[in-house]
């Protein structure tokens, strides 16, 4: 009985995870609150009060188990990649293609930038920071310290892009909702670090 439990309890957990994820899809992530989570897991609030202590629980485990950017991150560095030129363009391409197909990362960047002063949002740039600085250890460092500022902005470019992508067809010429116009940025990306050797 007990087994069944614990595995009953574990499912309801990542049910509820699972949930959070939809609703931040469905509804963004400045329309998300336990009430809705609850309602598309299909379980009693009281749940998520008793299997995370509330609301800032919740969003810190889910933060903490769907950081697609650490995940992404591990990843790429699990392969050991050097340092260098195609390394970086690999990554960098892959991170903006990771963002692209990932409306619900797009969605809590929103949310995190229209929340800075949050608990949360602070958690999330800590932990985002955290992971960017590995990657950095690994591919983007100089002894100048160009590639590394370099690097902040493209990264920031991309999110920027991205955020901007949904309800503005072209910046800059650059059409943000074709594959064409993010075919471009990725070989803007490779002349940047062509540049940059």
């Amino acid at each position: 009985m007990r087994e069944i439990r614990k595995r009953s309890r574990t499912q309801t957990k990542a049910r509820i995870l699972q949930a959070v994820g939809d609703v931040i899809t469905e509804r963004g992530a400045n329309r998300i609150g336990i009430n809705a989570v609850a309602e598309k897991a299909g379980v009693n609030k009281v749940l998520i009060y008793r299997y995370f202590g509330g609301w800032d629980g919740l969003m810190k485990e889910f933060l903490h188990q769907g950081s697609f950017l650490s995940d992404y991150n591990q990843a790429f560095l699990a392969t050991s990649p050097e340092g260098n030129h195609h390394n970086r363009v690999l990554y960098l391409v892959g991170l903006l293609r990771e963002l692209k197909n990932r409306k619900a990362a797009q969605d809590m960047l929103k949310w995190e930038i229209s929340n800075p002063g949050s608990q949360i949002s602070q958690q999330l740039a800590a932990s985002r920071n955290e992971s960017l600085q590995k990657v950095i250890d690994q591919l983007f460092t100089d002894e100048t310290g160009d590639l590394k500022s370099t690097s902040a902005l493209v990264i920031a470019g991309l999110a920027m892009l991205h955020l901007l992508s949904p309800n503005q067809r072209h910046f800059m010429g650059v059409d943000l909702q074709s594959d064409e116009g993010w075919e471009h940025i990725e070989r803007a990306i490779d002349r940047i670090y062509k540049t940059l050797g």
